[in-house]
C-alpha cells in the first residue's frame, strides 16, 4: 500500500476519468487513477478502439484509440498521474475527523489513501451480450468475435455482422475498406442506429458493398475447426439461406453492472449512481461523473461527461481547500500549472 494521501482518487481510466485527472492537475490537486480493466481508455479501448467518433468537440472525427492517446498525454503525462490498472475498488473506509478525514479505498491490489474520490467508471463493469437462440461459445476464438481490437484482423475476410444497433451498423461501414465481403444479419426489419448511419448503410447496400439480411437469424454455424459459413433463416417464413464466411462479428450490445460499487452506501437509480447538481453522491467526499451517473436531464455523451468531470473536480478541490474558488482561473491566462506559462 502506498501511504501517500492523494487529493483525488479517480475510479475509472476511460475518457471521463482521464479528463478528471486533467482538471485535477489544472486545479493543482494531485490525483491517482485505478481501473479494473487492463488498459487505459475504458470502453473506447476495450470495445471499439478503431471506430470513428464524430461528436467530440474540436475533432470533426477521431479514432477512439487516438482520442484516448491524446487524453493520456493531456492528463497522465502532463501531470505525472500514477495509474493502477487491473485494480478493482471494493469499499471505502473513513479515517479521522473534520479536515483531517481521509478516505481509504480498499481494492483487490491494496489500499489507496485519498482526501476525496471521483467515480468515473463509465457504465461500470460490462460484458458482451450473447446471441439469443444459438450457442456461439464453441466458435469463440475460431472465427466468432464480440470485440474488435484491430480492423486488420478482418482484412480480406468474408465477414458476417450480427446486430441492428449503432455498433453493428458502424462496423459495417468501418470495415468497407478492410473486409472482402460484408453481410449484416438482424432478426428484425428495422435498425436502432442513428438515422445518418442507417442511410449510409443503405447506400452501401445499394452500391453492392454490403448484403443486408433482415429479418433473419442464425440457425447453424459450419466449419472444420474454424468458421466457414452459416445458415440463416427468415424470422417469419423460416426460409433458410447459406452464407459463406470466415468471420462472425457479434454486436448485440453489452450488459453493464456497478460491480462492487453496488454494495457501497450510494443512492442508485436504474443501475446508475444518483448525483446532485454539483455531481456529489450520497457519500461524503465522493463525487461521480460520466455515464455511471444519473440526474434529471442526464445526457450520456462524452462531451457532457467532460463537463461533469470539471464540476466534480471543482467541488472536490473546494472540499479539500474551502478557501479556494469554485470557478477555476482561465487557462488562456494562466497556462498549465508547472508546465506551460500563461499568456498574460
Amino acid at each position: 500500500m502506498n501511504e501517500e494521501v492523494r487529493d483525488i482518487t479517480i475510479i475509472g481510466a476511460g475518457p471521463v476519468g482521464l479528463t478528471t485527472a486533467f482538471w485535477a492537475g489544472m486545479r493543482e490537486a494531485n490525483s491517482q487513477i485505478i481501473d479494473s480493466l487492463p488498459d487505459l481508455g475504458g470502453q473506447l479501448t476495450t470495445l471499439y478502439p478503431e471506430k470513428w467518433i464524430f461528436d467530440v468537440p474540436g475533432y470533426p472525427r477521431v479514432l477512439a484509440k487516438d482520442l484516448i492517446d491524446q487524453l493520456r498525454q493531456q492528463s497522465i503525462e502532463q501531470f505525472d498521474v500514477p495509474v493502477s490498472l487491473e485494480t478493482t475498488a471494493d469499499r471505502v473506509e473513513y479515517e479521522g475527523e473534520g479536515s483531517e478525514r481521509v478516505l481509504r479505498l480498499v481494492t483487490d491490489k491494496g489500499d489507496f489513501l485519498s482526501r476525496t474520490i471521483v467515480i468515473a467508471g463509465g457504465h461500470g463493469a460490462f460484458e458482451p451480450k450473447k446471441l439469443p437462440g444459438f450457442d456461439m461459445d464453441p466458435w469463440e476464438g475460431k472465427g466468432a468475435h464480440y470485440l474488435v481490437g484491430e480492423k486488420s484482423a478482418f482484412a480480406g475476410k468474408k465477414v458476417v455482422i450480427v446486430g441492428g444497433g449503432d455498433s453493428a451498423c458502424d462496423w459495417c461501414l468501418n470495415l468497407l475498406d478492410t473486409a472482402a465481403e460484408i453481410t449484416l444479419v438482424h432478426r428484425r426489419e428495422g435498425f436502432r442506429a442513428h438515422e445518418v448511419t442507417v442511410k449510409e448503410l443503405n447506400d452501401a447496400a445499394d452500391a453492392g458493398q454490403v448484403a443486408i439480411r433482415t429479418p433473419h437469424q442464425i440457425r447453424e454455424v459450419h466449419g472444420n475447426g474454424r468458421v466457414e459459413g452459416i445458415t440463416v433463416f427468415h424470422s417469419e417464413t423460416e426460409e433458410e439461406e447459406h452464407i459463406e464466411c470466415d468471420a462472425i462479428l457479434l454486436q448485440l450490445g453489452f450488459k453493464t453492472a456497478l460491480g462492487p460499487l453496488k454494495e457501497w452506501p450510494l443512492e442508485v437509480e436504474k443501475g446508475a449512481i444518483k448525483v446532485d447538481p454539483v455531481m456529489h453522491t450520497s457519500m461524503e467526499g465522493v463525487w461521480a461523473a460520466g455515464d455511471i451517473t444519473t440526474f434529471d436531464g442526464k445526457l450520456k455523451l462524452i462531451a457532457t461527461g467532460f463537463a461533469e468531470a470539471a464540476i466534480a473536480v471543482a467541488q472536490a478541490v473546494h472540499h479539500i481547500r474551502p478557501e479556494s474558488r469554485i470557478q477555476p482561473k482561465y487557462s488562456t491566462n494562466t497556462g498549465v500549472p508547472g508546465s506551460v506559462e500563461g499568456q498574460a
